[in-house]
């Protein structure tokens, strides 16, 4: 049940020391360290396999002389919002330093699959490890589920691919194979005719998630003000407001915006140099050269396939998708030009096509072309997907989850007939790409990265 606070982000703390199911107890019979506790954070990011913490013990009772720095913790927030209960396995204590009669040190913990993934490995023909069933969100599954593997209770939101994937795994470790999976998955849906890619693997306190950008992106545009619903993973929709300490919006000052920061805002030039917004695309055969490209040219020069975002951008889903524009068709027409300039190459190896009894096929001839044209869609997305960043922090919210979404206003820093105007550009709906619960003392803050491609 959530506590009574006096000021906005109230939190108690309650944190347990496990090993072998058992509490850990000093000398005092004291289980609950919540008292030595000077900070916790806790971090979760679409980047990130697993959910990571950080724990900041001043230990004036003898804890450190009974851990091995592997114990499971018991984290439990008690907040205004929402509870959560964290269940974390240290990996280091690092940073220890004595004053008088108490340490201070920094314990590192992460979630347990973490531990098992060094341990697990995957390892042969994909075919007969996984019984036939090659459909990426069906490998990932059996990898996070079965015993052999990561043998995971959490709860599991996977979308479905289209494609099947027939490997060999050389002895990786689990989430090395997933991410070899997200790297080549095509997802089922289509927009405008074109197939879509670019898929991410992650860990928040829903549960593991694999889903394409674009999925992300549709999901946080239905996302809706409901409560949060645990079994589908469908996260509530949350308002923030950014306001200075003068100003009164009337919104509860638990759902205000204390610190707005645009980090690498406009780095032109190094989208320039990277290729990200247009460049050629070539699929190489190391094996036979003559069969590189889209599996029939020899001419790489002449044949290699053009990306342009300009092309694209109506194929992709986008953030508020009704009114999305993107923000390189507002910039001058000379600097256009520059952007749609193919400075970069790009290379994606292609199967070895001798090997490919379906190779004479044209069905299997045009999944070649695709190979290439998927490897240019995958960058782009990945690309535009950063194309505005804000970097908030706001009172402590359990309920917000790296993936889902959020709605941010900003005012302008400009006045009409005497009213504060809002910040059309950089308000709206975001995508939270990493989210970070830090506790002080009995002050639960939390500080989101937000990304969002499009501009209104």
């Amino acid at each position: 049940m959530t506590i009574q606070r006096t000021q906005t982000g109230d939190v108690e703390v309650k944190v347990t020391v496990y090993r072998d199911g058992k509490k850990l107890q000093n000398s005092d019979g004291n289980s609950d360290i919540g008292d030595f506790i000077s900070g916790i954070e806790i971090y979760e990011s679409i980047t990130s396999a697993t959910m990571e913490a950080k724990i900041i013990l001043a230990d004036s009772g003898g804890f450190l002389g009974l851990m091995t720095g592997s114990e499971l913790f018991r984290i439990q927030l008690v907040g205004t919002v929402m509870d959560k209960t964290f269940y974390m396995r240290a990996y280091e204590i690092e940073s220890r330093s004595r004053f008088n009669n108490s340490d201070t040190y920094i314990v590192n913990c992460a979630s347990n699959e973490f531990f098992k993934n060094e341990v697990t490995n995957v390892f042969g023909n994909s075919q007969q490890i996984f019984s036939g069933d090659l459909e990426a969100s069906s490998i990932i599954k059996k990898i996070l589920l079965d015993k052999r593997y990561l043998q995971t209770k959490k709860k599991l939101f996977l979308e479905e691919t289209i494609n099947k994937q027939q490997f060999v795994a050389p002895n990786w470790r689990a989430f090395d194979c997933i991410y070899w999976l997200a790297q080549r998955s095509v997802r089922k849906a289509k927009k405008g005719g074109t197939l879509q890619n670019g898929f991410v693997f992650y860990e928040n306190s829903l549960g593991y998630h694999f889903k394409s950008i674009d999925k992300l992106i549709d999901d946080v545009n239905k996302q809706k003000e409901d409560k949060t619903n645990l079994n589908t993973g469908d996260a509530k929709l949350y308002t923030y407001v950014y306001a200075t300490q003068n100003s009164d919006e009337g919104d509860s000052d638990q759902f205000k915006i204390s610190t707005l920061v645009f980090p690498n805002e406009k780095n032109f030039l190094n989208g320039l140099r990277h290729g990200a917004w247009s460049g050629f695309s070539i699929g190489f055969d190391p094996v036979t050269v003559s069969n590189s490209k889209m599996g029939l040219s020899t001419d790489l020069s002449i044949d290699a396939y053009r990306y342009k975002l300009k092309d694209l951008w109506s194929k992709m889903s986008h953030l508020g998708s009704k009114t999305a524009k993107n923000p390189l068709t507002q910039m001058d027409q000379s600097v256009q030009a520059m952007v749609d300039y193919p400075k970069r190459v790009r290379y994606t190896a292609l199967p070895n096509q001798n090997f490919d009894e379906k190779f004479n096929a044209e069905q299997q001839s045009k999944q070649y072309e695709e190979l290439v044209e998927l490897q240019a869609y995958q960058w782009m997305r990945i690309e535009s997907f950063k194309n505005f960043k804000l970097q908030i922090k706001i009172p402590g919210n359990l309920d917000l989850y790296a993936g889902s979404g959020i709605k941010v206003v900003i005012p302008g820093t400009y006045k009409k007939n005497s009213k504060m105007n809002i910040d059309k550009k950089y308000s709206g709906r975001y995508v939270i790409a990493s989210v970070s619960h830090q506790v002080v003392g009995s002050e639960l803050t939390t500080e989101l990265l937000l990304l969002k491609d499009s501009t209104v």
